[in-house]
């Protein structure tokens, strides 16, 4: 969705504008003006990352009408903490977000991290139980301020108008971390939330998700999964996009150390191409940005 320039403001058509009526649209359009962020507006200061996706983020203000039909600026809702980030909002926190055609509802924004993200997942102390069923995995469930999963349903209205970044943190009880950057696009509940990756980022770690690029998201009551025989989510707790149950699984149980019985070991979080199959993640955390790639023509 893009989101009309402040210089363009509304004109009544029944009337030509009178010069008092002239007088008062540019006050106007001098407040609105006001609204637009200081390095927003000089060019040379933008990194090429926030340059291409200026056009549809240049300011998170509307026109409308009042009773006289003189225009009215009102703010918008912005559709992501990335268009947030380019409106001059650079702590983070719980804000309320409005994708294209979605009601709106909070998210958790990481403006430390360039540009803005919207985090989608965070795993950080056990505090919550991530083996769920579908509906759960659809709507979200946590608490955003600390362990939580936003929702299948939320993220897709969040990317569905193009391509995103998905960046996953990673970090062991050793305090080392990794992180793997995909471009990638979700499909909507139809499909069950198909996760299509296209193609590694950036980052040192091998993609673990598996060798497929299209995968369905599955839980204990929707069994999606590419392994016949076998029902990932069950085997190994939680809900994931799995492909043949053994490459990684960032919603399984929180360990604080190896299980000992090797049935639980499977059902822990983990990457298997950094750590290993049976090694509990400490904390994980999947957040998503609009892709360079959606640079203009």
């Amino acid at each position: 969705m893009s989101f009309p320039h402040p210089g363009l403001l509304y004109s009544h058509p029944r009337a030509k504008t009178s010069q008092q009526e002239t007088g008062k649209i540019k006050s106007l359009q001098s407040k609105v003006n006001l609204l637009i962020p200081l390095h927003l507006k000089d060019n040379k200061t933008q990194s090429p990352k926030w340059k291409i996706n200026l056009k549809k983020n240049l300011s998170l203000t509307n026109q409308s009408q009042n009773a006289s039909g003189e225009p009215v600026p009102t703010q918008k809702l912005p559709e992501d903490c990335h268009q947030l980030f380019l409106a001059g909002q650079q702590s983070s926190g719980v804000f309320q977000v409005q994708p294209a055609g979605s009601q709106p509802f909070k998210v958790y924004c990481d403006m430390t991290t360039e540009g803005g993200w919207t985090v989608i997942q965070r795993r950080t102390d056990g505090s919550v139980d991530f083996d769920q069923l579908w509906d759960a995995y659809k709507n979200g469930f946590g608490d955003l301020h600390g362990d939580f999963w936003l929702g299948l349903e939320k993220v897709h209205h969040l990317v569905q108008e193009g391509r995103y970044d998905l960046l996953i943190e990673l970090e062991d009880w050793e305090g080392n971390s990794q992180v793997v950057q995909f471009v990638f696009s979700l499909g909507g509940e139809s499909t069950a939330y198909m996760l299509n990756l296209l193609g590694p980022l950036s980052g040192e770690l091998e993609n673990a998700i598996g060798d497929f690029r299209q995968l369905p998201f599955s839980t204990r009551d929707r069994d999606h999964d590419l392994k016949a025989d076998t029902n990932c989510a069950k085997h190994l707790s939680g809900g994931w996009w799995f492909s043949t149950c053994g490459h990684a699984n960032l919603n399984g149980k929180y360990f604080r150390s190896i299980p000992r019985q090797r049935h639980e070991r499977k059902q822990g979080i983990f990457w298997k191409t950094w750590k290993g199959r049976y090694y509990p993640l400490k904390s994980t955390t999947m957040k998503i940005q609009p892709a360079a790639l959606e640079a203009e023509p």
